[in-house]
């Protein structure tokens, strides 16, 4: 007489168990009965049912295993990710950073360029000015004289003015008493010589005057010529 599992659902007991539940208690009830007419059978079929579960166990912690493992590839893909844009990132600054340097770079090799060739003209106009003001072969005594000038320039122009004041001066006073000497001459000394002592001294002293006369005469000229020599004097220190 064989069991069934529809019939083991609606036995007192049974209630409440799904069909897999009672075919297992089915299997469980004919395996009990195999025992009892074919031992050996009954423990092969039962240790290949403790096989089987064993395996179904096994796989489904390999399956969780596998699950974690992907949920853990995940995470570290997504980290692997963001630190892959950081370094993309830090790479475009890094090439920006490069490009900016070596344009620098350049800029600053022509500004060495520049300032060689600068330096190379000058030279040569010094070269130049040198020859030309003949500082050549003597420089140091040509920058020594240089300074001794630029320490006196007002004394070489006032020694200068009164050099001119001064030749001006004489030359106006022969001027003068050139002119005054024109204007008056003295012929009587020369047709009467043979005169007595006494009328040769009353000859003396209007000569004295008369000479009197012209200096004065010389310095009121000078006086009113003055503003002529000022403005001389300041045209000619501006002019050094």
């Amino acid at each position: 007489m064989s069991i069934k599992a529809e019939d083991l659902v609606g036995a007192p007991g049974m209630e409440g168990m799904s069909t897999v539940e009672a075919k297992k208690a089915v299997s469980a009830a004919k395996l009990a009965e195999l025992a009892l007419v074919d031992p050996k059978r009954a423990k092969r079929i039962w240790a290949n049912r403790q096989s089987a579960a064993r395996s179904k166990e096994r796989k489904m912690r390999y399956i969780g295993e596998l699950e974690r493992k992907v949920q853990t590839l995940q995470t570290e893909a997504t980290t692997l990710s963001a630190q892959l844009s950081l370094l993309q990132r830090d790479t475009s600054g890094l090439t920006s950073e490069n490009s900016e340097l070596k344009i620098r770079l350049q800029n600053m090799e022509q500004q060495v360029h520049l300032q060689d060739a600068l330096n190379d003209t000058l030279k040569t106009e010094v070269q130049r000015l040198k020859v030309a003001t003949g500082q050549t072969g003597n420089g140091g005594g040509m920058l020594m004289n240089y300074g001794g000038m630029s320490q006196a320039p007002h004394q070489f122009g006032s020694n200068q003015q009164m050099f001119h004041n001064n030749q001006s001066m004489q030359s106006l006073l022969a001027t003068h008493q050139l002119q005054q000497l024109q204007l008056h001459p003295q012929p009587q000394q020369q047709q009467q010589p043979m005169r007595p002592q006494h009328h040769h001294h009353q000859q003396q002293q209007p000569l004295h005057l008369l000479q009197a006369q012209q200096f004065q005469q010389a310095a009121r000229d000078l006086k009113m010529k003055g503003p002529m020599w000022g403005d001389g004097k300041s045209s000619g220190s501006g002019g050094i």
